[in-house]
């Protein structure tokens, strides 16, 4: 057994010895060859089709004449990377689909197969990301056009991008865009003999009146289109009948699926969908006179119940409706919402919802031509209604409860449209004819609410006849 102790005794020794020598052993360490990538802007947004250019220095730690590959690719979180390039300084066509993307630029050397990497926020925008949907009538058929936020004007995108027409007499456009929640992008254009679904981001069209309705209809009046508030359900009010079709919330791949018939009830609805409240969305009868709401979900349209206490009653109001608009306006919060009434003697009210619970109720007073006032626009910042009659633009200061008057146009100019850029509530946007002759204006204000320098900042021509303005929000 000592002897078997003495052996181990001996080997650890020997390894202690070992390890105490000192080693001999040289290593050369060379400098590697590094390459910094500098760029004049650290992210980069483009339109859809449009050529991103963007060009390099690239600076190596230690000059060495090495030669290099290079690889742009675009990344979208859930989808497959796309290589746009193989060169040095990028410069091409994007036809990616709009979203947002990192933009990876790698430079790897020859040599080494070391790779120096850069990656850059990229920002792609559909062709008609933004701007003014324009409805009219020109040369016998209905046209849709669009006004992006560039200012860059398409007469006729959805007739370019889909090789077709649109016949018969256009009686309106709205678009219904979504990102809080989740993600949708429609625009709907009206005729007397359907109405046409588009993607609001290309326009490529698709549905028509067969796909949306469960059963053949034929308009003639304006319509409203738009989601709940939170977008579970979509809403359009057409002829004065309500339909309801499902919402992005929960069912993205249901939203193109056909609405609701003609939700039952003795209605007339006037166009708009009240989405200023979260639980339910609110609807105005002109029959009865009357709010009327549809929960959330629900395929009930009802009167909503009595409110005798409150500002006003909203299950009796007692007025026709003829316009409206949004006032301040929250996500997640409770929205306020103007609505011009008119009683039998032909005298006008402004009333207001905050969320569903009303809020104000005035007679109009010291307005001139009020009475013939046919489009209005609010502000989301003062309390300031715009209102056209004829030929002229009138601002009626809500809590002074009187009005003057901003512009006026040649004789011979209709007003057809009036409407707010909500998202910042300094410039109201004009449709005017001359005839069959339509032309679109925009006003900034000031802080006041007046028309800077007492004139518009752009005029926009070659439209038909035109029947409405909506806004394309950014998605």
């Amino acid at each position: 057994m000592r002897k078997y102790i003495f052996r181990a005794f001996l080997a650890i020794l020997a390894l202690a010895w070992a390890s105490c020598q000192k080693d001999n052993q040289r290593f050369v360490y060379d400098k590697l060859n590094t390459v910094s990538i500098k760029t004049a802007d650290s992210s980069f947004v483009i339109t859809q089709l449009d050529t991103l250019s963007i060009q390099t220095q690239l600076t190596e730690s230690i000059p060495s004449g090495d030669s290099y590959t290079y690889e742009w690719k675009a990344y979208m979180v859930g989808e497959n990377a796309v290589i746009l390039s193989d060169k040095k300084d990028l410069k091409v066509a994007v036809n990616l689909s709009p979203g947002s993307y990192d933009l990876i630029y790698t430079v790897t050397s020859v040599k080494t197969g070391i790779s120096s990497f850069m990656l850059y926020p990229l920002t792609v925008n559909g062709a008609f990301y933004e701007g003014w949907l324009v409805a009219a009538n020109q040369d016998g058929k209905a046209r849709l056009s669009f006004i992006r936020a560039n200012d860059s004007v398409f007469f006729s995108p959805a007739e370019d991008v889909n090789k077709t027409t649109y016949p018969g007499k256009a009686l309106g456009v709205n678009a219904g865009i979504t990102s809080s929640y989740a993600n949708l992008a429609l625009v709907m254009f009206y005729t007397d003999q359907g109405v046409y679904r588009f993607n609001a981001d290309n326009f490529i069209q698709n549905g028509t009146t067969a796909d949306i309705f469960p059963e053949p209809k034929q308009f003639s009046a304006s319509c409203a289109y738009a989601m709940s508030k939170i977008p579970y359900d979509q809403y359009i009010v057409a002829d004065g009948g309500l339909y309801a079709g499902i919402g992005p919330l929960f069912y993205p791949q249901d939203v193109l699926k056909p609405y609701s018939e003609r939700l039952t009830g003795d209605y007339t609805l006037f166009p708009v969908v009240i989405n200023s409240a979260t639980a339910v969305t609110l609807f105005y009868d002109n029959k009865y006179r009357r709010f009327m709401s549809v929960p959330l979900g629900d395929r009930m349209l009802s009167p909503v119940s009595a409110s005798p206490g409150a500002v006003f009653n909203m299950a009796d109001v007692g007025k026709k409706m003829i316009g409206w608009d949004y006032g301040t306006q929250s996500v997640i919060s409770s929205d306020e919402i103007y609505f011009v009434m008119q009683d039998d003697a032909g005298i006008r009210y402004l009333y207001s919802l905050k969320g569903a619970t009303p809020e104000l109720s005035q007679q109009i007073g010291n307005s001139p031509d009020i009475e013939k006032a046919s489009a209005f626009a609010a502000s989301g910042v003062v309390k300031h209604l715009y209102y056209a009659a004829g030929n002229k633009i009138y601002l009626y200061d809500i809590l002074a409860n009187s009005s003057k008057m901003v512009y006026t146009f040649p004789d011979g100019v209709k007003i057809k449209d009036l409407k707010m850029l909500s998202i910042t509530s300094k410039r109201i946007v004009v449709a005017t004819n001359t005839g069959t002759v339509g032309e679109v204006y925009y006003f900034d204000l000031d802080n006041l609410g007046d028309i800077i320098n007492h004139t518009y900042v752009k005029k926009f021509t070659g439209f038909g006849e035109i029947i409405n303005l909506s806004y394309r929000s950014a998605n």
